[in-house]
């Protein structure tokens, strides 16, 4: 996601001011009448606030790395998904020149890290924010804050070991576009065919046929060699299109029809055959208005001989990606579909019958904060999004030992997606989940 990926940088942001600071000043009591970094507190709230001051508190060298555009980017980002600020205060002196923060957003409360130059006016020569913890609220407030958001929801977090348990059940039936969680079943199969013999995780196959980003092999050069281990890596931490399309190709719809089947989907129908992203985007096009038609109004089978003869056709070429991307677009007709709790089969699934390289490629890139992940022992994450829909599904192992499936579904047909909102309501689901 764009959202995270910029949040990301965000949180990544450091000075070595910062870290020299923290690495060699240990906590102590400092001098109340001259301590530079509280001059500067102020400031930061107002920063947060959307306040164009940037020139006015930064040192150059944090302007040349952040310049003030992309830095309201990232601050509107925050209060986007975390809601707007309440307090920012200094937690810790760890110099006279620098400070833990304690960021308290409405939904979340930020930890940071602040420097300031010794010399007055004091410009702020490192800001870092260094993590998100959710404030307060039940399953049951989030569930609720979940139906409220504008067109279709649904949500399953159920406990999976023990005497398994439904903890939340929003519209857990109903028929979702799915967006990119659909890869998780192109995962399961290719895990069942390695622990089966049929196939190696080292096998290396051609690469093709391409697709569109997400990803990076589609700018790779054309029947690159690649092994299933670095498509299948590739598909699911970073959502690769064209590794996904590699894999639907070498593995074949027959199987991919079967593990759907096996892991739970109550209506297979809804995902057979397995489009192709380059197919699913391609159809979506106005020059393929009559195959669209034909498409969203057979049957699995009609669908399956209708992309084996206009295959070469869907080409990437015609894929306009402003007109993919700008708004919702056939999200119910074209695509991948499943309910939450088909997705919460699939994940059950995978925790009792995956192998250990499936269950470490599935926890690479959490989706959330890392430091929200990281109060689990186990977190694997798969999620989706495109214009109107977003997918975001969790397999947890919590410290004290039980096991999650969660599955979350947002679609609107009519309107773009508060992508920022949805994901702070589902880091609240995975903090809270810890605490349990």
């Amino acid at each position: 996601m764009t959202l995270k990926a910029a949040l990301g940088a965000f949180l990544a942001l450091v000075f070595s001011t910062v870290a020299v600071a923290q690495e060699n000043s240990p906590a102590q009591s400092f001098a109340q009448d001259y301590t530079p970094v509280k001059t500067r507190i102020g400031d930061i709230r107002s920063l947060l606030d959307g306040d164009t001051i940037e020139n006015d508190v930064f040192n150059a060298n944090f302007l040349n790395a952040v310049p003030p555009a992309q830095f309201r980017g990232f601050t509107r980002q925050m209060r986007e998904q975390h809601g707007p600020v309440e307090k920012v205060e200094i937690e810790q002196l760890l110099s006279p020149h620098a400070a833990r923060l304690r960021i308290v957003f409405r939904d979340s409360i930020a930890s940071g890290l602040i420097d300031v130059e010794p010399a007055p006016p004091h410009f702020v020569a490192g800001l870092r924010i260094t993590g998100f913890q959710s404030r307060g609220g039940s399953l049951t407030e989030t569930s609720s804050q979940i139906a409220a958001l504008p067109g279709q929801q649904g949500l399953l977090i159920k406990r999976l070991n023990g005497d398994a348990e439904t903890l939340v059940e929003l519209n857990a039936d109903d028929r979702f576009s799915i967006a990119s969680t659909f890869k998780l079943y192109i995962l399961a199969e290719l895990d069942k065919s390695v622990r089966s013999g049929e196939r190696k995780w080292t096998d290396v196959v051609a690469l093709g046929p391409k697709s569109h980003p997400s990803g990076i092999s589609q700018d790779w050069p054309d029947a690159s060699p690649v092994t299933l281990h670095t498509l299948a890596t590739l598909m699911i931490s970073r959502s690769d299109n064209s590794a996904t399309d590699t894999l639907i190709r070498v593995i074949g719809q027959e199987k991919l029809a079967d593990i759907v089947r096996a892991t739970g989907h109550r209506q297979p129908d809804w995902i057979s055959p397995m489009l192709m992203t380059r197919q699913s985007s391609a159809l979506k096009m106005p020059q393929h208005r009559a195959a669209r038609e034909s498409f969203e109004t057979s049957g699995a089978s009609a669908r399956a001989d209708l992309l084996r003869q206009k295959d070469s056709e869907l080409k990437l070429s015609d894929i306009d990606p402003v007109r993919l991307t700008s708004k919702p677009g056939y999200i119910d007709t074209i695509g991948w579909f499943a309910s939450p709790a088909d997705i919460v089969n699939l994940l059950d699934w995978i925790r009792l019958n995956a192998s250990p390289e499936t269950r470490a490629i599935l926890a690479i890139n959490p989706g959330i904060d890392p430091a929200i992940a990281g109060l689990h022992s186990y977190l694997g994450y798969k999620g989706g999004s495109e214009a109107g829909v977003m997918s975001m599904n969790f397999l947890i192992k919590s410290r004290s030992g039980d096991d999650y499936a969660v599955s979350s579904h947002w679609n609107n047909s009519a309107d773009p997606l508060n992508e920022a909102r949805f994901v702070a309501l589902m880091t609240r689901v995975v903090n809270l989940l810890a605490t349990r």
